[in-house]
């Protein structure tokens, strides 16, 4: 939405001169840096624990991100105290919800009225089309978001507690933790260092978080349509339509791709695991197999997903189904020489424009990212594949690795930090962010350049 107004615009930048997105942004900032120094305090940190700075900031990037990436070499659970383990889960939290979104809700709280600036601002960081019905929108999510958080907590204190034998304390934490994390796509966990390895047959486990890793990656706007215009599927958005058939085209497909290409060389890999696999593998970042014996074909179709991720207005991250799909219906036009399209309706210029762009950059970052990481990782013996896994885990926020993870030197972690954040942000809207405000007001003559 292009602002036109003066004074809009003005309030738009905020008291800091700052638009909304550049506000978004550093928002961001502000709670991971207060993550990092939280958690390397001695009452985040077990007993007889020592974690370095890097490590500590990692791991809120990570959190705040929703990724999942940890570079602490005991895991998590070994790692942080309750202390630590609750401001995590804090963190991945806001970082879920957005942190414009947490500020947001503690003004409403107080004065039940949303500023033009403070719509703005939630409008940049949950990427909506417009402001329409955001303050229904606004409080659907904070309802939908504790049901399902809730939900999935009892759910997992009832496998905790009753099949795995818990102390109640430490199952109510470790239900309402994993809910947190697969809800919000995070896929940090408590099990150690091998996620949910040796947990294929526990169905409640895998099904809840199958459901909630869905529900969070889905799309709030998405969600909030469905519930309010229910089947009705030709009443649906254009958006609605394709995060829908994208989303289920995307696990299927997953799901048979990595169970068919896995199958000969590993007995263990079920089409249950697969089907969790493809579902996590899109952003959340839990597995339940070492994915350092997959293939290296398995390893690229992983990439590929992580790469298109979750939809647009969730917890998720990558380009976003939408976004892909635009794509596809753009070149689709170019080659059979027509309008883009989708669904009877015709994808505008802009649109397709957009996301040709968005495409551009997360690759263009991710290539950049990846080669970074391969400079200062020279003198180790990491597989190009693993090193490139590992890049595109963190710039898509999924958290998946092939374990190499823990072993990375400082320069590498650095650039999966800034990966991370670049990816919760989003390419574009980190580059709309930093851009010039000043209009140009000139062309340059156009000459013919021979291509292809």
């Amino acid at each position: 939405m292009e602002i036109k107004d003066e004074n809009l615009q003005a309030k738009a930048k905020g008291r800091f001169g700052l638009r909304p997105v550049a506000l978004s942004a550093l928002s961001f900032l502000i709670v991971i840096f207060l993550g990092s120094i939280l958690l390397i305090m001695p009452f985040s940190l077990k007993e007889g624990v020592d974690i370095s700075y890097i490590d500590a900031l990692f791991t809120s990037v990570s959190c705040t991100c929703v990724t999942g990436l940890s570079t602490v070499p005991l895991g998590v659970a070994d790692t942080f105290s309750l202390v630590g383990k609750i401001i995590m889960c804090i963190l991945i939290q806001l970082g879920g919800l957005g942190v414009t979104f947490v500020a947001v809700l503690i003004f409403v709280i107080f004065s039940r009225k949303l500023s033009y600036n403070q719509q703005s601002l939630i409008k940049e960081n949950w990427n909506l089309i417009s402001l329409k019905n955001i303050k229904k929108i606004f409080s659907f999510i904070c309802i939908i978001t504790a049901i399902n958080e809730l939900l999935g907590a009892i759910l997992l204190f009832v496998d905790f507690f009753f099949l795995r034998s818990m102390a109640a304390p430490q199952a109510i934490m470790y239900a309402l933790f994993h809910s947190v994390s697969a809800y919000n796509n995070a896929g940090f966990d408590l099990f150690g260092t091998t996620s949910y390895i040796g947990f294929s047959t526990d169905y409640i486990l895998v099904f809840t978080t199958i459901f909630l890793i869905i529900s969070g990656g889905f799309g709030y706007f998405t969600a909030y349509e469905i519930f309010h215009r229910k089947m009705k599927w030709s009443k649906y958005t254009l958006q609605a339509k394709i995060v829908i058939l994208y989303t289920t085209v995307l696990i299927v497909l997953g799901t048979l791709g990595i169970f068919f290409i896995e199958l000969p060389n590993n007995s263990d890999v079920s089409i249950l695991g697969s089907l969790f696999m493809s579902v996590s593998t899109r952003t959340a970042g839990f597995t339940l197999y070492d994915l350092g014996t997959f293939k290296k074909a398995t390893l690229l179709l992983i990439m590929i997903f992580m790469f298109i991720g979750a939809s647009p207005g969730g917890t998720g991250g990558g380009v976003k189904t939408t976004t892909f799909a635009i794509f596809v219906a753009y070149l689709r036009g170019l080659i059979t020489d027509r309008k883009p399209y989708a669904f009877r309706r015709t994808i505008s210029k802009g649109l397709a424009r957009t996301a040709m762009l968005i495409m551009s950059l997360a690759l263009g970052v991710f290539v950049i990212g990846m080669f970074m990481v391969v400079i200062f990782e020279s003198d180790s013996s990491f597989d190009l594949i693993d090193i490139a896994f590992e890049t595109m885990s963190a710039f898509a926020t999924v958290g998946l690795s092939t374990g190499i993870t823990t072993s990375l030197s400082v320069g590498s972690k650095i650039t999966l930090i800034v990966l991370m954040y670049i990816g919760r942000l989003g390419p574009l809207t980190l580059a709309n962010s930093i851009k010039s405000r000043k209009i140009q007001t000139y062309s340059y003559v156009e000459e013919n350049v021979s291509i292809g």
